[in-house]
């Protein structure tokens, strides 16, 4: 049997380990290099005045013809002259594309030797059309960092449709770029509209008349790598249309009347490369814009925040998972407590649910103060379900539980669970499934609900101090009240090894913290009633308290942990004796059977 002390000792123990751990990442975090190795700097091809993109007697339509990396000297203009193209690719290509991908650093790519109007693009990826052989210019404004970049040749045949021939976003006629809007939540990746192929256009074939389709790819790079290695393989992942449907997850999903408009939801400390091909279905030709890249945090600004490392918020989950394993392991909280608690998160979630079903714009301002409203209505009803009906309150701890079972559950199945139709109604039918299994169930194994209570606020907790994203689901369910169109965000389901650590580190939590209650007797363990007595509630007709504390939910016998409740039953023998008369023998924990012993023993 475990005394009180060793609890305590074992939870500051946890604590402190946790502590030391958080302190060992940050200095990690802080130590990433942000720059490639010198290794790596040594592949790349430096570059002052010009260098030459030749198109090769084999040539390959519709994929990457030349592939090189480059570094731009600090305040550079270099000139890029693309050679062979009449000799080569006159008869059966249609048109080039150079692409120009640079790491970290904005650069330009204009058509003339000087910045003109209506003759450059600027970005971290650039490109221009090409229909011989000429010259573009690539300028690195920034006065003293010279930039890595990759410069591709891509060749299309004369049936591949024009990416961006009906641009109206960028200031250049053709633009073949992306259009990419980092917002707080969500990353936007708009296509300006493309054209057909030049032996094609004409007035049954014009702007916003041709039987384009439009196909969106994107690419989710290695979780915690920066480096510029790891930037140059991304986007290669997407340069043809071959890798892009071997390597890339394409998305289906687009803004409701915009099916150029493709909007993904943020990877806390991961970079995403999209790209769109164009098909034209009628004259069988495709083509690819130049993709574009963006990381979901600023690596080079703010490593720290690649890596969730949010001191308050984490401070916030230790305290909350070491109140959590106290009430695993003791019981401590009465349950008009675990009743107001239930009751808000209840009132926040039903509060979500009917705004999204009455599908009304609010500012953000409304939003917080009906939620605040319905987690204070919700939190009055959990108080007066524990005063009144303390049955009722811990049926809707269990509803709880089996509602954020199933949110979790479907959410890294499906990332963003709200593309689904009608799958509220499914998580709710799930949930209120669940809980009746919690509810029925539970009793019979004899599990108060001290765990069903701290067991979610473990989890969550656990979650934050380890920086996983297995709380994605609920952040889904937030975010639609105010990201329009949430149903149409395309979200990252697949779990990465801090998901796996989170979820290891729960689950060693919980058997260490269900060993320690089977191994803690006090002489009562407060659960699901409390010492004190409220008004409302009145008193035992027998004058007699014991039977409204809830007993020691444990008991050890032969070093195995049996679960027994003691409220209203007969007393429970556990084991037999050694002996030759083959009697019962009541363990020592039967607490209770010995004070009716004593208080008959009185009468």
């Amino acid at each position: 049997m475990m005394s009180r002390n060793g609890v305590w000792c074992f939870v500051s123990f946890q604590c402190i380990f946790v502590f030391l751990a958080i302190t060992l990442s940050t200095s990690i975090c802080n130590n990433v290099p942000t720059y490639i190795p010198g290794t790596e700097q040594t592949k790349l091809e430096l570059v002052r005045e010009v260098v030459e993109l030749t198109v090769p007697v084999a040539l390959k339509p519709n994929d990457i013809n030349d592939y090189r990396e480059i570094v731009l000297q600090p305040y550079s203009n270099t000139r890029i002259h693309l050679a062979n193209y009449t000799k080569n690719a006159a008869q059966n290509i249609g048109y080039a594309i150079v692409q120009l991908n640079a790491f970290e650093y904005n650069v330009t790519l204009s058509y003339n030797s000087s910045i003109v109007d209506g003759g450059h693009l600027t970005g971290q990826n650039v490109g221009l059309l090409m229909y011989g052989d000429g010259d573009l210019y690539a300028f690195n404004l920034h006065p003293h960092q010279a930039v890595w970049a990759s410069l591709v040749l891509m060749l299309y045949n004369t049936s591949a449709p024009i990416p961006g021939g009906c641009n109206l976003e960028f200031p250049v006629e053709i633009s073949p770029i992306l259009n990419l809007t980092l917002t707080p939540e969500i990353v936007i990746v708009d296509t300006p509209a493309a054209s057909v192929a030049k032996p094609f256009q004409g007035s049954p074939n014009g702007c916003g008349k041709a039987r384009l389709e439009y196909e969106s790819y994107y690419y989710i790079m290695p979780v915690h790598d920066f480096s510029q290695r790891s930037y140059f393989s991304a986007i290669n992942q997407l340069l043809s249309y071959t890798s892009a449907k071997l390597s890339g997850h394409q998305n289906t999903l687009h803004a409701p009347l915009l099916p150029n408009r493709h909007k993904y939801g943020r990877i806390t400390g991961r970079g995403m490369v999209f790209v769109t091909a164009v098909i034209d279905p009628v004259h069988r030709g495709f083509a690819l814009y130049v993709p574009a890249h963006t990381y979901s945090c600023k690596p080079f600004l703010n490593l720290a925040g690649c890596y969730g490392l949010n001191i308050p918020l984490r401070l916030f989950a230790i305290i909350l998972t070491f109140l959590a394993v106290l009430e695993v392991i003791m019981g401590w909280l009465p349950l008009v407590v675990k009743c107001l608690g239930t009751g808000c998160a209840i009132g926040l979630l039903a509060t979500v649910e009917i705004l999204n079903f009455l599908d009304k714009p609010l500012a953000q301002e409304w939003i917080a103060l009906y939620l605040v409203g319905g987690a204070i209505v919700g939190a009055l009803v959990g108080l007066m379900l524990g005063l009144f009906a303390p049955v009722a309150g811990r049926i809707s701890c269990s509803f709880l539980t089996g509602y954020l079972i199933c949110l979790t559950l479907f959410g890294m199945i499906n990332g963003n669970i709200y593309t689904l139709p009608n799958v509220s109604w499914y998580i709710a039918l799930g949930g209120l499934l669940v809980g009746a299994i919690l509810s029925v169930a539970l009793p019979i194994i004899l599990i108060t609900r001290s765990f069903i209570f701290g067991t979610i606020c473990i989890f969550y907790g656990v979650n934050a101090i380890v920086g996983a994203r297995l709380d994605y689901p609920l952040h889904h369910f937030v975010r639609r009240l105010y990201v329009e169109n949430y149903e149409r965000v395309y979200a990252y389901p697949a779990l990465d090894e801090n998901d796996f650590v989170a979820f290891a580190a729960f689950t060693i939590t919980m058997a260490v913290t269900l060993f320690l209650r089977s191994r803690y007797q006090p002489d009562e363990v407060q659960d699901d009633y409390s010492r004190i007595v409220f008004p409302c509630q009145g008193r035992p007709a027998n004058g007699d308290d014991e039977d409204r504390i809830e007993r020691s939910t444990v008991i050890a016998a032969d070093d195995t942990a049996a679960y027994q409740r003691f409220v209203n039953e007969q007393p429970i023998i556990t084991r037999w004796t050694n002996g030759d008369d083959d009697v019962f023998e009541s363990p020592e924990s039967n607490s209770r059977f010995y004070r009716l012993l004593r208080r008959n023993a009185r009468r």
